[in-house]
């Protein structure tokens, strides 16, 4: 059994019964941003209960992080996906000096070894039109890029610098107006759970904010080029536009902001992709496929 302090496990109790009991605490791996444990709780009536507490580097996250991951949480209560549910969080780290949120655990395991990757990207994009057909509009967090268009660095270790340069000149540019609705902010693959080749819920709701469903796409997007290529990032769009047609309307500019978001010195493989299996995935890869998808998104432009 992990460890956990007596303090965690008596604020953990305080929202609940008294009786309630914590049997069993395990920690869950995946996660780059905070440690986190599955608690195991038997209520006073019986009902066992499964929670995750995540127990985050207070020099890393703010007070304001959690407060969004937690005002996501609720917002994403409605939604017909299924999502950790809220209980209670220490924004300030008043309890042990780290920041902690508490929630539901939702059954299912990450799978980003599909045996039909055809119907795993079909999947995986209904999951995302799903989120997106919301009527969510009054919550107080906006979407913010990541890094600022001025700032971003073309990159060295680029083979293709002037492709990188024609696409920073467009995310230089005003964002297009839209219709701006609840997104996850940062739906990829390891954030989808599986339960009998299904879709079981999503997780990580810590950038749930209001913007362009497109940021998620592309976010999405991205993941996929770098996991499996270029074709399937494609494959995932032409399903999320079949699912999703009537409230989408493709825009080649959100795909890019979301590739100049990630594009920061050189490129790092994802931990959480070696955690749950794919472990081909190297550093020359990486670049060589940033490299593929750059000139994917700029051939785009072209045809818009």
């Amino acid at each position: 059994m992990a460890y956990i302090s007596e303090k965690i496990k008596h604020w953990i109790i305080s929202h609940f019964s008294n009786e309630a009991v914590i049997h069993h605490v395990h920690p869950l791996k995946g996660s780059t941003t905070a440690v986190m444990y599955t608690i195991g709780l038997q209520l006073s009536s019986g009902e066992e209960r499964e929670l995750v507490l995540r127990q985050y580097e207070k020099s890393s996250f703010t007070a304001k992080d959690i407060e969004q991951e937690a005002d996501s949480l609720k917002a994403a209560a409605s939604l017909a996906v299924e999502t950790p549910q809220y209980i209670a969080a220490d924004p300030g780290g008043e309890i042990t000096g780290k920041p902690l949120l508490l929630m539901s655990k939702v059954e299912g395991k990450i799978n980003i070894l599909p045996e039909n990757q055809s119907e795993w990207l079909s999947k995986l994009a209904e999951t995302l039109a799903q989120i997106h057909d919301n009527s969510i509009m009054d919550f107080p967090w906006q979407h913010e890029r990541y890094q600022k268009a001025d700032e971003i660095e073309i990159p060295a270790w680029s083979g293709k610098q002037e492709v990188w340069r024609a696409l920073k000149e467009i995310v230089m540019e005003p964002d297009p107006s839209y219709t701006p609705r609840f997104i996850h902010r940062d739906f990829h693959p390891v954030n989808v759970l599986w339960k009998n080749n299904a879709v079981s819920g999503v997780v990580d709701w810590a950038n749930g904010c209001v913007g362009h469903a497109g940021i998620d796409v592309g976010h999405c997007r991205w993941n996929l080029a770098m996991l499996y290529g270029v074709e399937a990032a494609d494959v995932f769009l032409t399903a999320y536009q079949k699912k999703f047609k009537d409230d989408f309307s493709y825009d080649v500019y959100w795909d890019i902001v979301s590739l100049m978001d990630v594009l920061e010195g050189q490129p790092d493989v994802y931990p959480g992709w070696g955690v749950f299996g794919k472990k081909d995935i190297t550093v020359k890869m990486m670049k060589e496929r940033m490299d593929c998808y750059a000139v994917s998104l700029l051939e785009k432009t072209d045809e818009e």
